[in-house]
């Protein structure tokens, strides 16, 4: 029943099997989601039987009919295999109302609207009505479909969006070359030659991408069985849109409507703007190539407009189907990131739906590979014990992860074309999302091994949450930590007590303030914003960085081991936050003078001395403010450079596996445990970089431990050498007196 996707519930473990039976005796079982069990009903018979579970949805299957009821059940296995049910000689427009046609024509309404159960290589397989419409009448450019296993999961959880009234359709990461559009095609026919007054849209990435598409529907609209196929309007080759003005024969003459009566739906496409399908009721989208849109329709955009369409008030009464392979995190790949994971079962809004209303699923490369399925349609994603023959009759001796393997391990020395690989076939989720190496301007294999380490490797407790808060509530007494799941720092390390709020008055260019002690450990970076939260909540981030130097107090080596990325509602408690970190750590920090009004604080509390001024000039070239208040300006060409360069040194030194053992040994995985940080690193222009705050925070607190530290100075005394006289006159020298 469930072979990649997910899994089976145990029987009697989701519903009581008592109540299963009496159920299935009365029929009483509704198509749709069940909230007393939590199941989503894809039985349109009024049965249940197996559930399977697919991405947190639990699909409960009509029950397994008698073994003579399943086809192929009266052939061994290794002879069971999909197999159209043809057209019978003879079945015409003309003499489809013939009685030798109608036990013919009764069998494939009642596949078409209940499914079937089938026996593939020894095992049963639940095909919707819908899949066996795709299978067995979708005839496409290339031919009528072949069956395989993985399709016919992905259809499952397809019906299940379709049953659950909670849900607004299906939001899936595509594979290429892997029948998505095809799939999409065979939705829209079926359920617009069986609806009334529908409209079923048809959006791609681009208008001709779209008008293609309906040109392949419209080919295969011609193609069907004449019991299937309603009259439309006259239009010989449809070009935009195409009317079905009357209905296909139904199953018995008590429901045949007259043929006066028109089905009036239409299937069409739109060209790619904001307002497509907007103010219209749709029945049934098709929007391929979501993560593709252009940048004057974004997608999250498109979807928010869109979503209306497919609802009258609270009631949902249309389904969209979202699919797309992932272009560039720039070029419409974020906008498409966005509703994905908007659209997690698990995550669920009051009104029982998930942020975006769609339910998203993603399906790793190697069960839809092509040349990697066997005879029967069950994917070859491991290695054969000996080999097996493909859907192609070719001998197969190794899975398609091997082969997968192969071809990244031939691409490990070029990391653009291994990441680009990654992306195309992505047997990971967070692989599909990967940005092209060529929009990054660092290191992005090396980016991506640490969000992956961090991600599945990095142990549950290594950062620490929390806020720092003022002793007894006194301000500059001494700073304290309080772990909080919900803080606004993360941290790996905290400095032992002799350097924790230790600090020191002097007086330094005629200002008495505190001044540091652990400078020669480590230094922040900071990136202030200046303006308390409006309404709407917009605006920038404050962002705060720790990087450790090489040190002898215990403290790790050239690593972050602070981040702050957050935005509290005023301005001054940021300003709080920063300060209690510096006091916390006892080190200065150097900031991003932007505007004088968090330095100007600093000054005014007494710690000009925590504030650095900006590397690599001397006193005489600094800005008046400069020396007043320290910081470093947030714009110019050299103090860019400079941040560009010390994040592109630290990432190519410490932070992914490590290809050579200058600084690290070889192979060795970097330690950068903070995945927001990495992130903007790796979505970052450096020339447009004002809404990567973590970038400018880290880069800086980078260039503010470049500073040389001076050492302790040593008092050295005058060394007098006592040097003794001779008398070198005769032949025996003589001390003199």
């Amino acid at each position: 029943m469930i072979n990649y996707l997910g899994h089976m519930e145990k029987d009697n473990t989701i519903v009581p099997r008592t109540t299963v039976r009496m159920r299935n005796k009365a029929k009483s079982w509704k198509y749709g989601y069940e909230p007393e069990y939590d199941i989503v009903v894809i039985s349109k018979d009024g049965t249940i039987g197996k559930i399977i579970t697919i991405n947190s949805i639990k699909i409960a299957l009509p029950a397994t009919p008698l073994k003579k009821e399943i086809l192929n059940h009266d052939l061994a296995p290794h002879n069971q295999k999909w197999q159209r049910d043809p057209l019978p000689k003879g079945l015409t427009e003309e003499t489809q109302f013939d009685k030798a046609y109608e036990s013919y024509i009764e069998r494939q309404w009642h596949r078409r609207d209940n499914g079937l159960f089938i026996n593939i290589g020894g095992k049963t397989q639940y095909i919707t009505g819908t899949m066996y419409f795709f299978l067995n009448w979708v005839k496409l450019d290339e031919g009528y479909p072949t069956f395989r296993v993985i399709q016919n999961e992905l259809m499952l959880y397809w019906e299940a969006c379709k049953a659950d009234q909670r849900c607004y359709g299906i939001c899936y990461v595509k594979n290429r070359r892997w029948g998505w559009t095809a799939l999409c095609i065979g939705e829209q026919l079926e359920i617009a030659t069986r609806t009334e007054n529908g409209l079923c849209g048809i959006i791609s990435k681009t208008g001709e991408d779209a008008r293609s598409m309906f040109g392949r529907l419209i080919r295969a609209f011609k193609k069907l069985p004449p019991f299937f196929q309603p009259v439309w309007d006259g239009t010989t080759t449809p070009k935009k849109e195409l009317i079905l003005s009357e209905p296909t024969r139904k199953r018995s003459s008590s429901s045949t409507k007259k043929m006066n009566e028109g089905l009036d739906t239409t299937i069409k496409y739109y060209s790619t703007v904001l307002n497509a399908m907007d103010g219209e009721r749709v029945l049934r989208s098709a929007i391929d190539e979501a993560g593709k849109f252009p940048k004057e329709t974004p997608f999250d955009r498109y979807w928010s407009i869109i979503k209306t369409s497919h609802r009258l008030g609270s009631r949902i009464v249309g389904k969209s189907l979202v699919g797309s392979t992932v272009n560039a995190m720039s070029k419409g790949g974020l906008e498409f990131k966005n509703i994905y994971y908007d659209s997690d079962p698990t995550q669920r809004t009051k009104n029982g739906q998930t942020v975006s209303g769609l339910y998203h699923l993603f399906i790793p490369a190697q069960y839809g590979y092509e040349g990697f399925f066997d005879q029967y349609g069950f994917s070859i994603p491991n290695d054969p014990e000996t080999f097996l023959y493909n859907e192609f009759g070719e001998k197969v001796t190794c899975g398609s992860n091997t082969y997968l393997d192969n071809e990244l391990q031939a691409l490990e020395s070029n990391a653009i074309d291994y990441n680009e690989h990654l992306r195309q076939f992505p047997r990971k989720e967070e692989h599909a999302f990967r940005d092209e190496a060529g929009d990054c301007r660092f290191d992005i294999m090396k980016i991506y091994e640490q969000l992956d380490h961090n991600e599945k490797e990095l142990p549950k407790d290594y950062v620490q949450r929390g806020n720092f808060y003022w002793k007894d509530g006194i301000k500059d007494s001494e700073a304290q930590w309080n772990p909080d799941k919900n803080g606004r720092f993360f941290l790996t390390w905290h400095p032992p007590k002799e350097i924790r709020n230790q600090f020191e008055w002097k007086t330094v260019r005629g200002v008495y303030s505190r001044h540091p002690k652990a400078e020669h450990v480590g230094a922040f970076g900071c990136d202030p914003y200046n303006r308390s939260q409006t309404v709407d909540k917009r605006g920038s981030k404050g962002s705060i960085h720790l990087y450790t130097k090489y040190n002898m107090v215990g403290a790790p080596c050239n690593q972050f081991v602070l981040e702050y990325i957050d935005r509290p509602a005023k301005v001054e408690h940021f300003f709080e936050d920063m300060i209690l970190a510096m006091r916390y750590f006892s080190m200065p920090t150097l900031i991003e003078l932007s505007n004088e009004k968090f330095l100007t604080v600093l000054y005014n509390r007494g710690y000009r001395g925590f504030s650095m001024n900006r590397p690599g000039l001397k006193w005489n070239e600094l800005s008046p403010t400069e020396k007043e208040f320290g910081g470093v300006p947030a714009q110019g060409n050299k103090i860019a450079d400079a941040q560009f360069y010390a994040v592109e040194s630290h990432i190519n030194d410490y932070v992914g596996v490590a290809r050579t053992n200058t600084y690290r040994p070889t192979g060795e995985m970097g330690t950068m445990p903070f995945s927001r940080t990495l992130t903007h690193w790796k979505d970052v222009d450096p020339e447009k970089r004002t809404k990567y705050d973590a970038y400018i925070s880290s880069s800086l607190a980078l260039l503010a431990n470049q500073k040389l530290t001076a050492a302790p100075t040593r008092v050295v005394k005058k060394r007098v050498l006592q040097l003794s006289t001779w008398n070198n006159k005769g032949t025996v020298s003589v001390l003199k007196a």
